[in-house]
């Protein structure tokens, strides 16, 4: 296991060194049946899943909701889809590359599986993706938001199941602050690897479309939760809003403390899916902080406060099942999971590219996460949202809806070619500006 103490900017540049290493040298030596292929013939049997996800450490919380989401699914469908038998195998990677890698290996080489779910990290996942791919396995996203996984580095076995990009979710937040939100300068604070640094550039880029500028750029080792020196830098700069993406876990409720404990104006604020989900409101109402976040502000492509029969119909079903309400990564683990039966009902055993693009070719008015396609790259194209947090009649914060983007695609209205091109040169540094 990597150790801890490693810098998180060291970790970084390995981290994605590794993923494009592991992606050209497990290619060229992938078997023979490594391509993408197409496997449809039983109409029963088992499908058997390996589940990644890190329900450990510092994002523990989140890759536990992934987790719940996909078993919740398949717990109330008795782990059948039609005539399918479907078993999955969970293990936990901590959020850890190294330990993504093995399990994945461990899950294809020992474990035998027809497809992979997760893992959650943008970092871990791209390397997973790459390998996935390399052994003619369906890689399934419900969470994962690197770029690479549906720009540079698709591939016909690697679906984004309920998730988007880093700078697809984020860009909407970006023109939101400077026509709705009004404001005219912002500074931003983001995890420092490539999530962080792809959720910034797409609220950057965003906001100077709309006429913004960018005070400053903050930047955090990803997994920090000690945030009182950066509530200090954007205190003193004094823009007119601030714009904070995390990982999901720790971070959220740490940031939001460190925050509100020195007097920050929390109308300022604009927080990243992660730093805003489920597991945030839940842990400051527990702790006793929760009226200090309401009205608080985050850009998402999930909302449970949305309108959408289908979400309100989840978000009720879950609630009153668990005592949960559902955020983003349940709400992926989910929505994942329902895909998969969905194709196995209709198609039997599906395997191989025949499960990815089955799932592509599903279009959707009405979804637990809004109406939802796919394009090039297997890239999910949905709504986003720009929520507030508000407490509702049964005593629970909730992400309202205050504007909701529709149809937003990887690809923000710029050329197909251009877009993959920039995340090909794109340096894996804070340095990235958009």
């Amino acid at each position: 296991m990597m150790s801890r103490k490693m810098s998180v900017r060291t970790r970084a540049f390995a981290v994605a060194g590794l993923a494009v290493a592991t992606a050209l040298t497990l290619a060229a030596c992938a078997p023979p049946g490594a391509a993408p292929k197409s496997e449809s013939t039983a109409k029963s049997g088992t499908l058997k899943v390996g589940f990644i996800s890190p329900t450990s450490g510092v994002f523990a919380i989140a890759g536990q909701q992934m987790e719940d989401g996909w078993k919740f699914f398949w717990d109330q469908a008795k782990n059948k889809a039609g005539d399918i038998t479907v078993e999955t195998t969970y293990e936990d990677d901590a959020g850890d590359v190294n330990q993504s890698l093995a399990k994945a290996k461990q899950l294809v080489e020992q474990d035998g599986v027809d497809v992979v779910v997760g893992p959650l990290i943008a970092n871990t996942a791209s390397a997973v993706a790459a390998y996935t791919f390399s052994q003619g396995i369906p890689n399934l996203e419900p969470v994962a938001a690197s770029n690479n996984l549906t720009l540079s580095g698709a591939n016909d076995l690697t679906v984004r199941t309920s998730s988007m990009g880093g700078t697809q979710a984020n860009y909407p937040g970006g023109e939101w602050a400077a026509t709705k939100g009004k404001a005219k300068t912002a500074v931003t604070l983001c995890s420092d690897y490539s999530f962080g640094w792809e959720s910034c550039a797409g609220f950057k880029q965003g906001f100077e479309a709309k006429g913004g500028k960018i005070v400053k750029q903050l930047w955090a080792p990803n997994g920090t939760t000690d945030f009182s020196s950066y509530v200090s830098q954007l205190q003193a700069l004094d823009a007119d809003m601030i714009y904070v993406a995390t990982a999901g876990g720790a971070p959220g409720p740490a940031f939001l403390n460190a925050y509100s404990g020195a007097g920050g104006n929390m109308d300022k604020l604009l927080l990243n899916c992660c730093a805003l989900d489920q597991g945030t409101l839940v842990s400051l109402d527990k702790a006793g902080n929760g009226d200090k976040i309401l009205g608080v502000k985050s850009v998402s492509y999930w909302a449970e406060g949305a309108e959408h029969k289908a979400t309100q119909a989840f978000v009720k079903k879950y609630t009153e099942a668990t005592g949960t309400i559902p955020g983003a990564y349940i709400a992926g683990g989910y929505m994942t999971a329902d895909l998969v039966s969905q194709v196995l009902k209709k198609q039997g055993l599906v395997v191989g590219a025949d499960l990815v693009s089955s799932i592509t070719k599903f279009k959707f008015d009405d979804s637990i996460f809004g109406k939802v396609s796919w394009e090039k790259g297997n890239n999910m194209v949905a709504p986003v949202y720009v929520r507030e947090v508000k407490r509702h009649a049964d005593g629970k914060l909730y992400n309202d809806v205050l504007a909701e983007y529709d149809s937003v695609s990887q690809y923000l209205g710029k050329d197909e070619k251009a877009m993959i091109e920039q995340d090909k040169s794109k340096p894996y540094t804070n340095a990235f500006q958009g």
